[in-house]
């Protein structure tokens, strides 16, 4: 009877040690399992992540490339080049001084005011061999004008004794009006004419609205 009773005591703690034994790989693998999922989540996350900046680096390119585009495009009409915040025209054909005024204006330009150095040379640079017109003139004897009255800067020499100047290889040359050479027109970029037809009462307003 004690033989029995101590047989069974005996065996209780060899039952319990092999349960406890067998739960460890299982929770071993478990663990395993989870960190590999985590690990695959961040993967994953890392992935769709990256995705995702690409795409919009990749938006907002063609945005600003569109955009630019369109900045580009509006700022002087076709076959004008911008300069300076101006558009020019140089002609093909071959006119008088005031055929060519003519034509400007009829572009809503006039013949160009060269009125700087920088701007004589990027025109010297793009107007090829031929003689072009500018809008500098005056009565022979008389000051160069401007073709809105007001009087030339004189910031650099125009030879010859006729009343219309142009421009030749060699920088600013005159002559009389009714002889023919190409011509070249200028106006303000679009940009800079939505500027200007904004009435002053606006920037009143804005100012009031807005103080510094």
């Amino acid at each position: 009877m004690h033989d029995g009773n101590r047989l069974k005591k005996d065996c209780e703690p060899v039952e319990l040690l092999a349960d406890s034994s067998n739960l460890h790989p299982r929770k071993h693998s478990i663990t395993n399992t989870l960190n590999q999922v985590l690990v695959l989540s961040i993967i994953i996350l890392l992935i769709i992540t990256v995705i995702a900046i690409l795409v919009g680096f990749l938006v907002t390119g063609r945005k600003l490339h569109r955009m630019s585009s369109e900045c580009l495009e509006a700022a002087c009409p076709e076959s004008w080049i911008g300069f300076q915040r101006k558009c020019f025209y140089f002609s093909d054909d071959f006119k008088n001084w005031t055929f060519s005024q003519r034509f400007c204006d009829s572009r809503g330009a006039d013949l160009v005011q060269v009125e700087t150095i920088q701007e004589l040379n990027f025109l010297l640079r793009y107007k090829g061999p031929y003689d072009h017109w500018i809008g500098i003139s005056r009565e022979l004897g008389q000051p160069w004008k401007l073709i809105n009255g007001t009087a030339w800067s004189n910031c650099f020499p125009i030879r010859g004794g006729g009343e219309c100047a142009y421009l030749n290889d060699k920088g600013a040359s005159s002559a009389r009006h009714y002889t023919e050479r190409k011509w070249i027109c200028s106006k303000p970029d679009a940009q800079l004419e939505e500027w200007s037809e904004v009435p002053s009462s606006t920037f009143f307003t804005m100012a009031t609205l807005h103080p510094e």
